[in-house]
């Protein structure tokens, strides 16, 4: 037996999810967690960020060298999340 803790947000969309779908959470948690250990264990498919489309920017622009030096780690609102709690974004 296995006992995980969700964040709010993503208990409310898990709930919603299986009550659209008629799913037990555990049957989604348990086909989700599979599928993630298949694919962390195929290197056919690495995980990649699609290169930043720079369009916008001139070509000599120097902030363009800076753009897409991070190809990974926690997004905006998750690092938000880690240093402000769960509630950062709520009104």
């Amino acid at each position: 037996m296995l006992s995980v803790r969700l964040p709010e947000t993503v208990e409310r969309e898990l709930t919603q999810y299986c009550a659209a779908r008629k799913l037990s959470k555990s049957q989604v948690v348990q086909e989700a967690l599979a599928e993630y250990l298949v694919a962390a264990k195929s290197p056919t498919h690495p995980r990649t960020t699609p290169e930043p489309d720079l369009s916008f920017l001139a070509p000599d622009d120097p902030i363009r060298q800076f753009i897409g030096i991070v190809k990974d780690g926690p997004s905006t609102d998750e690092w938000m999340a880690i240093t402000r709690g769960e509630d950062w974004n709520k009104p």
